[in-house]
């Protein structure tokens, strides 16, 4: 359940910035959140929206931005999307990649493992 700490992360960032800028309210917050990191939106809307109660984040729109997975293969030169299937194992355990043109491992992710806020919109007095 690292949806949890993560979404005590962005709140606190969140909440820190909004007291910074005295803001009045946090109307939207746009979170990018790449395939390859496995966080769930839904958990971490959950785990954000329950941290923001009874603060001016409180009614804040979550969005969320989702970068596709990519990697580079060294082996064969392949670069390109990292197809996955779903799999609730992923859960638990990372999976193990290798190139979907070659087969060898290991692999560079190039893109899909970002976790960061992209925008926060305040209203101030």
């Amino acid at each position: 359940m690292h949806e949890a700490s993560i979404a005590q992360s962005i709140v606190e960032v969140v909440l820190r910035e909004a007291e910074k800028q005295s803001a009045r309210k946090v109307e939207s917050v746009e979170l990018e959140i790449g395939e390859l990191t496995f966080l769930g939106p839904d958990q971490i809307e959950f785990w954000v929206k329950n941290g923001f109660q009874g603060t001016p984040a409180e009614e804040a729109e979550i969005i969320f931005h989702q970068p596709a997975g990519e990697i580079a293969c060294d082996a064969c030169g392949y670069q390109g999307r990292l197809t996955l299937r779903e799999d609730p194992a992923f859960h638990l355990a990372l999976p193990s990649f290798s190139c979907p043109q070659c087969g060898k491992t290991p692999i560079r992710i190039v893109r899909g493992k970002e976790a960061l806020i992209r925008r926060i919109r305040i209203l101030k007095d």
